[in-house]
């Protein structure tokens, strides 16, 4: 089903297929979901793409059709939000494994009325199949899963439980997603993941936009004050300046002074006159 793992241009516009068949993108044929489908995948999203910043081998994608067969438009599926390794973060309309050669690493499924059901069984067996290393399952509502929060790892070809902690009184999960070595927080109409090295959650975009400016805020004040230090620093050097200057000139007065005074007292004595308070 995938390729051999070969080196790859990852800047090159990603390969699509030349077969004359006409592959539809998964805006064409997925229904509009609800805001509760909506939103926390858009957080998944842009999220895993912070995550991966700096890693332009990571493709996250969201409900964009992976083709598995060639020729078989039939054959795709669009995974909510997914993971895929070692392809680059090109912009593209649609995947196709065949060509690119790699499977998802991590894919969650959002549970919603049309497509929960078809996530339990054939999303399942699917991503099975193709080697999905994890697969997740989120139930904004907690109306369809219980847990609202599942996970699965891929062990020997099958997959396998994770563990989810469950707050008994918020209902609140807890999952640890190993490839992606994020923690999975999880609660009705509610999701982020958090970094368990810094323990922090990964913001939104808003969040993530409130941070920035924030931190530009802070940078502007953190300026503001080193310049207030400079010119602080720029008045007390002049200040110094202007007293070194009056101490040279106030020395400089003296020594021409005692300078005339000697001048002085040469010529009179030249002449046979005493200078004041001196003899010739």
């Amino acid at each position: 089903m995938t390729a051999p793992h070969t080196q790859k241009d990852l800047r090159a516009r990603p390969p699509t297929p030349d077969d004359g068949v006409h592959y539809p993108d998964a805006r064409d044929v997925l229904p509009v979901e609800s805001m509760y489908h909506f939103v926390p995948q858009a957080y998944m999203q842009t999220a895993l793409e912070i995550w991966f910043a700096d890693d332009p081998t990571m493709l996250v994608a969201a409900e964009m059709f992976i083709y598995y067969q060639p020729s078989d438009i039939r054959e795709c599926a669009a995974p909510d939000v997914y993971v895929i390794p070692n392809v680059g973060n090109a912009l593209r309309h649609s995947y196709f494994m065949w060509l690119e050669g790699e499977v998802p690493l991590f894919a969650i499924e959002i549970a919603s009325r049309s497509t929960y059901r078809r996530d339990l069984a054939h999303k399942q067996e699917l991503y099975e199949s193709w080697g999905v290393a994890e697969y997740w399952r989120y139930d904004p509502e907690g109306t369809r899963l219980r847990p609202l929060l599942q996970g699965y790892r891929l062990a020997a070809g099958r997959y396998q439980p994770l563990p989810v902690a469950v707050d008994a009184a918020s209902g609140r999960c807890v999952g640890h997603s190993p490839v992606l070595q994020l923690e999975l927080h999880a609660g009705l109409e509610w999701f982020r993941f958090l970094n368990p090295a810094t323990g922090e959650f990964i913001s939104n975009r808003q969040e993530a936009e409130q941070e920035r400016q924030a931190a530009e805020r802070e940078r502007l004040a953190a300026e503001q004050q080193r310049l207030l230090a400079e010119q602080r620093r720029l008045t007390a050097e002049q200040r110094r300046f202007a007293a070194e200057q009056r101490r040279l000139a106030a020395e400089q007065a003296l020594e021409q002074e005692q300078a005339a005074r000697q001048e002085l007292e040469r010529l009179l004595r030249q002449h046979g006159i005493a200078p004041p308070g001196g003899a010739i």
